[in-house]
């Protein structure tokens, strides 16, 4: 494990971010959703079970617990739930102020989610940048810890994986970014635990900036 060096960002040009656990502190809403589904589909599935396998579609975390949802009332319930009470999500500190500045500095940005497409995308319109991309689950690309979304989020953008940095909290994002080729940083703050290996951590979102006038400055001290 390392904390993000000044020279990490000198060659990125594309910034991917997780949204749960990474720009958005979503457990409440997540806990509302998930109470309120296992009372409409008579299911006792404890939150923390499926807390712990956030950061994969919803149909995989049904499948990994066990829980079979052919009519889709499950989802739905749990989907309509989380609108319902948007009231209940909040951006951690420091996201708008972070993003709108790598915006300004010319770095494409994107969001890789699992997050359903509808809540993803009346969640990004409530920040202040447009981003490059936004990727949630669809039935074309496999869903993380597969890197499809990623490696698309990369061709859709046009650049190599050595050019871009994925930011998430869950194994299932480390996993993916590791598949795509990508490197990748932790957010701390998040729901996940720390990978041993392989990754960058960041104690705030804020580092992503103090990091990147690092490496400026560096390049203009060789220049």
């Amino acid at each position: 494990m390392n904390n993000l060096s000044g020279e990490f960002l000198s060659n990125k040009r594309l910034i991917l971010f997780d949204l749960d656990g990474v720009l958005l502190n979503s457990k409440e809403n997540m806990n509302f959703a998930w109470s309120k589904a296992c009372k409409v589909a008579h299911i006792n599935v404890g939150f923390e079970a499926y807390f712990r396998e956030i950061g994969r579609p919803f149909s995989s975390i049904l499948g990994r617990l066990g829980i079979k949802d052919p009519d889709h009332l499950v989802e739905s319930t749990f989907r309509v739930a989380s609108m319902e009470r948007l009231d209940l999500l909040s951006f951690y500190t420091n996201v708008r102020r972070v993003l709108a500045q790598l915006g300004s500095e010319g770095f494409m940005m994107g969001i890789v989610t699992s997050k359903d497409k509808l809540r993803t995308n009346a969640i990004v319109a409530m920040l202040p940048v447009e981003f490059d991309c936004v990727h949630s689950p669809n039935n074309s690309l496999r869903g993380k810890p597969a890197p499809d979304h990623l490696l698309m989020a990369m061709a859709q953008a046009n650049v190599d994986p050595s050019e871009t940095l994925y930011v998430g909290d869950m194994d299932a994002d480390h996993e993916a970014a590791l598949r795509a080729g990508v490197d990748y940083a932790h957010a701390s703050w998040g729901y996940g635990g720390e990978p041993q290996k392989d990754c960058w951590i960041l104690s705030d979102i804020a580092d992503l900036i103090q990091t990147d006038k690092s490496a400026q400055s560096k390049t203009n001290e060789v220049g």
